[in-house]
Parts: C-alpha cells; sequence; structure tokens
C-alpha cells in the first residue's frame, strides 16, 4: 500500500515537461512579431503626441501678449519663423540668448522642456526607432501663405516599420511623406 502512494506523487515526467516547454516556445514565436510591432506603434503614438503638444505650445506662445510684448531682436526672429512663407527649419538650432527669449520660455513651460535648445538629448521624450539616422530631430515647415505650420520629426516612420525617413518637402507634402508630424 504504501509503494502505491509513493508512485503517485512523482510529479512530471520529463517528456511532458519538454513538450509544455515546446508549446510555449511556438506561442512566443507566434507572438512575438506581433508584440514588437504593437509596442513600436504605441512609441510612434506617443511621438505623434508629443509633436502635437509641441505644435500647441508653439501657437499658444505666438498668440500670448506678454511673448509678443517682448520686442528683443531674438524673440522676434524667433517668432518670425514660424509665419516665414515656406520656411522648413530644424527647432533644435538655438542656443544661449535665444533660449530665454520670452517665446522660447513660454514653450518650454508648455511642454516641459526646450524644443529649441541645440544641446538637448530629444532621444529622453521621443522614443520610436529611427534605424541608423541621426537621431529624431524636431522640425518644422510652414505653409505658403505663412499663417499655418507643422511640426515634424525627421528620422522616423509613422507607420512603425522603421524605414526613417527625413522629410525635405514643403507643408502640402507632409501628408505624403512617412514622418510623424501635427498640423
Amino acid at each position: 500500500m504504501r509503494r502505491v502512494k509513493e508512485n503517485a506523487n512523482r510529479g512530471f515526467s520529463l517528456v511532458e515537461l519538454i513538450i509544455v516547454i515546446a508549446i510555449m516556445a511556438i506561442l512566443i514565436g507566434v507572438m512575438a512579431p506581433q508584440l514588437i510591432k504593437y509596442i513600436e506603434k504605441s512609441k510612434v503614438s506617443a511621438d505623434t503626441q508629443m509633436a502635437d503638444t509641441i505644435h500647441s505650445a508653439i501657437t499658444y506662445a505666438l498668440m500670448d501678449p506678454e511673448v509678443m510684448e517682448d520686442t528683443s531682436s531674438n524673440n522676434v526672429q524667433l517668432m518670425d519663423e514660424f509665419g516665414t512663407p515656406g520656411n522648413n527649419f530644424r527647432l533644435d538650432r538655438y542656443s544661449g540668448p535665444w533660449l530665454t527669449t520670452a517665446f522660447a520660455t513660454s514653450v518650454e513651460e508648455m511642454v516641459g522642456w526646450n524644443p529649441f535648445d541645440m544641446g538637448f538629448d530629444y532621444d529622453k521624450y521621443f522614443k520610436s526607432s529611427h534605424n541608423g539616422g541621426p537621431g529624431i530631430i524636431p522640425c518644422a515647415v510652414v505653409d505658403d501663405s505663412g499663417n499655418s505650420f507643422a511640426i515634424y520629426l525627421a528620422w522616423t516612420d509613422r507607420t512603425g516599420n522603421k524605414q526613417a525617413e527625413n522629410f525635405s518637402g514643403d507643408y502640402y507634402e507632409l501628408e505624403d511623406s512617412k514622418v510623424i508630424f501635427a498640423k
């Protein structure tokens, strides 16, 4: 009688464990590519939201009476970038006194960091992959009338396929590009 109890409590056999491990490996192999795509699309979504946040902050700063009162040359030149018809430029090309203008300070307060700072590490805030490009670069492009602008992220791919592109077209070609943008 004692012998029967000992055999009934012996656990899993090696074959059973191997079968379970094989089934888990198959499931992981099937699910991993889908999970990776889902993660990359969530990163693209987060970057799109960040581009939209920057766009909104710049729009509000351009309409802020306190920002408009600052008539220093740096402030006026920085604001004029967003009203010059057909202008296409990088945001991160300023340093020193440019970063302390009323316009740059207002945008920084709304975004939480200064998108105009050339020494800033943008990889902290932008998460989507760019496959070998120089890194994600926030840029702006102004329409032909100078009344509207868009923020786009160079070296990104909004489809989530990691085929990064550096946009060099005009405002109206953004829709056909692969870059992440906000209008």
